[in-house]
């Protein structure tokens, strides 16, 4: 794993908590570099200091994703002060829960500009020179939830469906450049994020476990990666599930919690 990372310029959004945090603290010590992306200043005190020891591999900047020029002013500092990222994270994401009969637009709107328009903000910034190069590496931390529209949550599905559909077709397109293109699709995660859900989590994995799976699955290449294996397979028999017999299995799951539905909100 350490000869695959180590000398790489990684840029990483969502990179102050969560996720993003585990896997800077993570690539750091494999010996790469880490261009860090978080919404405020603030936000990067305690991953500094969870990363003291290779402070110096760590370049933090405050930019919000869904900001397209102050994006690009970014990737000009970058190239010039860092260099060219090998490989290019976009973790950056919302979480909520928007219910059809109290639909909020606003809330819809957020998490498609953060999870959907961001990751391509983010992607778009050195795409020009990596096809020039003819190397680099592209990927998202989608989610599970890309696979079928689960109830209460239209506006986090489609988000994370529209980041899937993209990258398969990105996949195909960038092939002839020698870019790979690489699809994450975690389960659950044992975060800030999931801790301000009140829905049931099976088979959620500790934050250092799922960081492992996805640097082994960034370093193999996988074009689409969904985990852990309980979930794979669950996720792969909902699929496949008629439309009639879905909507009845997760009307009946969901019956006696829509109380705790009833409000829109971002997490």
């Amino acid at each position: 794993m350490k000869a695959f990372y180590q000398n790489k310029i990684i840029l990483l959004t969502g990179a102050t908590s969560g996720v993003g945090a585990d896997l800077t603290e993570c690539l750091l010590d494999l010996g790469a570099t880490v261009i860090g992306i978080g919404l405020l200043s603030s936000d990067f005190i305690d991953l500094k200091d969870r990363c003291n020891k290779h402070i110096d591999k760590l370049h933090c900047f405050a930019i919000d994703v869904t900001d397209r020029i102050e994006m690009i002013e970014m990737a000009e500092k970058i190239k010039n002060r860092i260099g060219l990222p090998n490989i290019i994270i976009a973790n950056a994401g919302l979480g909520g829960i928007n219910p059809g009969d109290c639909f909020c637009p606003d809330i819809d709107k957020k998490v498609m500009s953060v999870n959907y328009f961001g990751m391509i903000n983010t992607f778009q910034l050195f795409l020009n020179e990596l096809i020039s190069k003819r190397e680099g590496q592209l990927v998202a931390i989608s989610s599970v939830a890309a696979f079928r529209g689960f109830p209460y949550s239209a506006s986090y599905c489609a988000s994370k469906s529209a980041q899937y559909i993209f990258l398969e077709s990105w996949r195909n397109d960038l092939k002839k450049h020698n870019i790979k293109v690489n699809s994450i699709h975690p389960g659950f995660i044992r975060t800030r994020m999931t801790n301000n859900s009140d829905d049931s989590m099976p088979f959620i994995l500790d934050v250092r476990k799922s960081t492992q799976l996805i640097l082994k699955a960034i370093k193999n290449n996988r074009s689409q990666f969904i985990y852990p294996l309980p979930v794979k397979i669950f996720y792969y028999f909902v699929c496949l599930l008629p439309n009639s017999l879905f909507d009845t299995i997760f009307i009946f799951i969901n019956k006696h919690k829509q109380h705790l539905f009833k409000k829109p909100r971002i997490y």
